[in-house]
């Protein structure tokens, strides 16, 4: 039998930060902890309600068809 451990809305939050210790420990930090005392440093998961849940944003895919010129320099 396997048990599914259900998401939290940690996992996609823009304020939260992943620490893994040197055995392998993943513990979810809340950011928000750092100025606001109602949010717990490491909370409990999985969060399923969060009023200081933001969407870590995914950055837009870079055009790759060689025509932006960002970051690619010119030889002569």
């Amino acid at each position: 039998m396997v048990t599914m451990i259900p998401s939290s809305l940690c996992e996609t939050c823009s304020r939260m930060r992943e620490v893994v210790t040197p055995k392998g420990s993943r513990f979810l930090l809340c950011q928000m902890s750092r100025t606001d005392p109602r949010y717990a440093k490491y909370p409990p998961q999985p969060v399923v309600r969060c009023e200081g849940y933001r969407a870590a944003v995914e950055p837009e895919d870079e055009p790759d068809d060689g025509e932006s010129g960002e970051g690619t320099a010119k030889l002569r």
